[in-house]
């Protein structure tokens, strides 16, 4: 039993990881879901995310669990503007064009982030989250427990608006079928406008909840970036529940790599369960289509 202590120690991290991972997911699988926009920027919005709470705490003295009443509304009304900006000329294009125009934003945010603050981790110094308490002989960290509560909670917002409001259900059937929901009255391009801010605005709240207990640096968005396209892929379109357990695969998986293998072997871990997944499960695990 002794020997078992530490997979459930790590299995708990991986869960409570996982969690928060699937949280900053969400919005790029709304935006490839519901806009059947590929996004390859997206990691690097997360990053900018954790930029954001580090200044906003820092500037107003505040703990980066409450930077979010700021910062997702910012960042709400950055997605709008990225995508009246940019993105709602290419929602109809062809692939590659989403992908050319998608990639060079990701560049532009990476070394305007390289610009401005140079490659130097961030980290915030200290939050109320900080510590851990006992679950018998496990340890739970309260920063990654409160984000993952807080994950969990937006989860279940979102499926409850995903499937009891009106626009969570024209945000439906746009990704059921965009010409039918046209007909049917839907205006799509503000729809789309709303969805892309709503999942940008979502990214903020993840960000700051990473920034309890990891640092920050221009290249974060490279891994967040393959992380969440893993989730979404695995998860394939099977909506809210299957981008969280998705998550939390990945959660997983991350945990007892750093504690079994390496820290630094995270990444191979990550693409290696992406390419088995799209070898043995193109559509994902829970894909509907």
């Amino acid at each position: 039993m002794e020997m078992l202590i530490p997979v459930v120690q790590n299995l708990i991290f991986g869960i409570l990881l996982g969690s928060i991972y699937a949280l900053a997911a969400i919005g790029l699988s709304l935006a490839f879901g519901v806009i059947n926009l590929i996004n390859f920027a997206h990691g690097d919005l997360v990053m900018l995310s954790m930029y954001a709470t580090y200044f906003v705490s820092l500037s107003l003295f505040i703990d980066p669990i409450y930077t979010p009443v700021i910062t997702v509304p910012l960042f709400f009304i950055l997605g709008i503007l990225i995508y009246l900006g940019t993105l709602h000329k290419i929602v109809k294009a062809p692939p590659l064009s989403q992908i050319a125009v998608t990639v060079g934003l990701m560049v532009l945010l990476r070394n305007f982030a390289l610009a401005a603050w140079h490659a130097e981790p961030k980290q915030i110094p200290q939050t109320i989250v900080s510590g851990s308490f006992r679950i018998g002989p496990f340890l739970v960290p309260v920063d990654r427990f409160t984000g993952a509560i807080i994950s969990i909670l937006v989860f279940v917002v979102l499926f409850i608006f995903l499937n009891r409001t009106k626009i969570g259900i024209a945000m439906r059937a746009l990704a059921d079928n965009l010409d039918s929901a046209a007909l049917m009255g839907v205006n799509v391009r503000n729809l789309n406008m709303l969805t892309f801010g709503l999942g940008i605005g979502i990214t903020a709240l993840a960000g700051a909840i990473i920034m309890t207990f990891q640092p920050v640096t221009p290249l974060s968005g490279l891994l967040y970036g393959l992380l969440t396209w893993a989730i979404v892929a695995m998860a394939g379109l099977g909506g809210v529940s299957g981008i969280l357990i998705s998550g939390v695969i990945f959660g997983i998986a991350d945990s007892l790599t750093m504690a079994f293998w390496d820290p630094r072997a995270r990444e191979i871990t990550i693409y290696l369960i992406f390419i088995l997944l799209l070898w043995l499960r193109p559509k994902g695990l829970f894909g509907k289509r």
